[in-house]
């Protein structure tokens, strides 16, 4: 083989001092673009945009995924959007550009500092602040990170600007479950696979796959664990999905955001306890989801099994329910709810603004019932959750009433397991509702069934205790009154999927009296009655 290269060379240094000899000598100068411009700000060494016209971030020059990214989110078109809302005052500014909000600095910066085209929008530098030092010495060490830590007072993250009277985002999450209002993460944050649903940060790197690094990631101990907070539902960067969430909302799987992590379990499993009931199954209830329930012997329905909230008509599935945002004009202003408590259908003042409760179904909001496009009027939504709320009442009574009010299942409690209790301490036989070890009988089938419909009203399902019966397998050294059987509450007051739950009730209440001869304490029509709405996603059996 003939090295060309050099003959190349030769040839190109012959034809460069010919063009030279015709034209004149030139000095030539080679330089590589300036990665930067000098921050507007030079106390806090905000650098902003690099390019105002083309939205050209200082820090996309490098990050250019993350530029690319960011670019299609509100977060790019926030000085526009609050300049077209004709609307703005001069403390929106804080907000709408970047400014000490949202980071780590504390004093007056940025566009509240300067005000330079180059801070307009919510950029990069907004969140993870001054990027200065970063682009003069590239490294680990200089590189500004984001927290991701929210809660009332602090000065830096999300809630510095998602906060007050117009955006009260971190206020009702503080307030909420998945917030300091929920507790869990102190308690299971620790713990896999609890961590995966109940702490922040691992609900991040565990549901979502997501590496990118922050200020708490690698910090250790209770003090460190983080609720469920904005970063765990929402991605920074990107607007794949609505609302930057990290996953879809109208996916209607495992895959969509709030399922991801409200379908841990909803069938028992084939020879295991079933001391720990269903288990945040709300989702899977809603979807459909095929691993939901216990089908009880001869199960002969053959129709669909409905999920009408999964439907194809409420696009917005948990969403269109629990993010329910409204304005309230009261005598001190507007107020806006931002559904960042998730509550359904929340209690309301006098005034219409949504307070804790507790509350009579009439003082319930629900306004996101009509809003979804499920329901053609509040007065509507209101009957058929009443309805539904009594027939799960109903049935769940008929399988077990705890009449002594001690959340203790006993042969003198009304309904259908009680009577079967009373045979089983008669019989000597100390099995038939023993719920620690991995035989499941119709009797404990119809209890995990009980469990993922019932209400408030019958909270006592969510944690008992069965006398006369084995607490614990053999092989464990437990009294037989141990631990409480537990379950999360999953129906949603039965509105989650009343069809499912239905069909799923009748059938144990058939299943029972017809495996141990017994006849319930009162007649009661059997035949589900939940109708299916017309264009709704079906599951046959």
């Amino acid at each position: 083989m003939v090295n060309r290269l050099p003959t190349a060379l030769r040839a190109g240094a012959a034809a460069l001092t010919a063009t030279l000899l015709l034209t004149g000598c030139e000095e030539l100068v080679y330089k590589d673009r300036e990665l930067f411009n000098p921050p507007p700000d030079t106390t806090s060494g905000f650098l902003g945009y690099f390019n105002v016209a083309s939205k050209q971030t200082t820090c996309g020059n490098c990050h250019v995924s993350f530029q690319a990214q960011w670019k299609e989110t509100k977060h790019a078109q926030a000085a526009g959007d609050l300049e077209a809302s004709g609307q703005a005052q001069g403390f929106c500014w804080g907000c709408h550009a970047v400014s000490e909000l949202g980071n780590a600095v504390t004093v007056k910066a940025g566009y509240n500092l300067v005000s330079d085209s180059a801070y307009r929008d919510v950029q990069c530098e907004s969140c993870h602040g001054p990027g200065y030092t970063h682009v003069q010495n590239p490294s680990r060490d200089t590189r500004p990170l984001a927290s991701i830590k929210v809660a009332e007072g602090l000065t830096n993250g999300c809630g510095e600007c998602h906060s007050g009277e117009h955006t009260p985002y971190l206020e009702q999450w503080a307030e909420s479950k998945h917030g300091y209002g929920g507790g869990a993460y102190l308690v299971e944050g620790g713990r896999s696979p609890c961590n995966t649903c109940h702490e922040g940060r691992a609900a991040i790197r565990l549901n979502f796959g997501e590496t990118t690094n922050y200020v708490e990631q690698a910090d250790t101990g209770v003090a460190s664990y983080q609720p469920i907070l904005c970063a765990t539902c929402h991605d920074p960067h990107s607007a794949a999905n609505e609302g930057q969430l990290r996953a879809p909302l109208s996916e209607p799987s495992r895959e969509q955001l709030c399922v991801q992590c409200h379908s841990r379990q909803g069938a028992p499993t084939p020879g295991s306890a079933t001391r720990r009931g269903p288990h945040a199954a709300q989702g899977l209830l809603v979807i459909g989801d095929d691993a939901v329930g216990w089908i009880p012997p001869n199960f002969t329905y053959t129709g669909p099994i409905v999920s009408t909230h999964g439907s194809e008509a409420n696009p917005r599935l948990c969403a269109a329910c629990h993010v329910s945002r409204f304005e309230v004009t009261t005598a001190e202003g507007e107020f806006f709810n931002v559904g960042h408590t998730f509550e359904a259908i929340q209690c309301l003042d006098a005034q219409g603004v949504p307070t804790a409760g507790p509350c009579t179904v009439d003082q319930r909001y629900f306004g996101g019932c009509v809003g979804s496009g499920c329901h053609g009027s509040v007065t509507t939504a209101r009957s058929a959750f009443v309805a539904v709320e009594a027939r799960m009442n109903t049935l769940t009574d008929l399988l077990w009433t705890d009449t002594d009010a001690d959340a203790t299942m006993e042969a003198t409690d009304g309904g259908l397991l009680p009577k079967v209790l009373a045979q089983a301490i008669a019989a000597n036989n100390k099995n038939v509702i023993n719920l620690y070890d991995g035989t499941l009988t119709v009797a404990e089938g119809a209890i995990w069934n009980a469990q993922l419909a019932f209400t408030h009203d019958r909270g006592y399902w969510s944690s008992f205790t069965v006398t006369g019966q084995l607490s614990c397998t053999p092989t464990t050294t437990c009294t037989t009154t141990g631990s409480p059987n537990t379950a999360h509450k999953s129906s949603g007051e039965g509105v989650h999927n009343p069809f499912l739950l239905e069909a799923l009730l009748t059938a144990s209440i058939q299943a029972v009296q017809t495996t141990y001869g017994l006849a319930p304490d009162m007649p009661v029509d059997l035949t589900v009655q939940a109708t299916p709405p017309p264009g709704v996603r079906v599951r046959n059996q």
